[in-house]
């Protein structure tokens, strides 16, 4: 019995030549260095997960995955211009106009789609994992909130030594230990209400960053009577919401 494919599943996977596929020449996502490292120890750990889309009505135009293809060129010494060391991939066909490649370029690389983080989810998870090879950054470890994790547990014996080694009486070596211990205990006690608070900020700025609202018109024309009618320029492209606010109290 054959089953039908879900009808949301638009794509067909094939193998091609890199040399038949090209860059997008509008592709608005770009990588830093970091990020682009992170990127190819996770491709050079897992290889390619997630796909690489290419649009086959635009002469196989990369939609998704632009990052991934140009660290596979580097990876294999891939030469663009003369087709050198030119090699096999996977990738995800679709079969759209240009407008629809480019709207489904920018939700493929929109962080706004993919969620956001759990942060008590993600603390619980991490000690179990090898955070590097996750992708994730000392600033991440500080942010969720598992720090700790930056001392290996080495460090954690080899401090513990030497403080041992500075005590000159075991009974002063025991008081000290014990002092430290509750030094230590207050550390990470103020860290932990010191990292909440920025976590709270973080999720606080997060929720501004949504505080806007859009206006749309027809014609520019419309969007000329309306300024002007509020006394604006014309070729405005942002008005202060709270000022317009108080302009629509005063309006009969």
């Amino acid at each position: 019995m054959i089953m039908e494919l879900n009808k949301f599943f638009n794509s067909v996977t094939r193998e091609v030549w890199r040399s038949e596929i090209r860059f997008s020449d509008y592709n608005p996502r770009t990588i830093n260095k970091d990020g682009r490292n992170q990127l190819k120890h996770s491709i050079k750990k897992y290889g390619i997960v997630g796909g690489i889309v290419i649009n086959s009505r635009t002469n196989n135009t990369i939609v998704g995955g632009h990052q991934k293809v140009d660290i596979l060129d580097e990876l294999n010494k891939y030469n663009p211009s003369t087709k050198e060391n030119d090699y096999r991939l996977k990738v995800e066909v679709v079969d759209i106009d240009l407008k629809t490649e480019k709207q489904l370029n920018i939700v493929l690389n929109n962080p706004n789609v993919g969620g956001q983080w759990d942060f008590n989810a993600l603390a619980r998870i991490v000690p179990d994992i090898d955070w590097k090879d996750a992708g994730l950054t000392d600033a991440d470890l500080n942010m969720i909130g598992v720090d700790y994790l930056l001392q290996t547990e080495e460090e954690s014996s080899i401090a513990d030594a030497l403080s041992d080694m500075m005590s000159p009486v075991t009974e002063q070596k025991e008081a000290d230990k014990a002092a430290k211990q509750l030094e230590r205990a207050e550390k990470v006690a103020h860290m932990k209400e010191v990292k909440q608070r920025a976590k709270e900020n973080a999720q606080k700025t997060a929720e501004d960053m949504d505080a806007y609202v859009m206006l749309s018109f027809d014609t520019y024309e419309a969007k000329a009577a309306f300024c002007e009618r509020f006394g604006y320029d014309a070729d405005m492209k942002f008005i202060k919401g709270e000022v317009f606010d108080e302009q629509v109290e005063r309006i009969d």
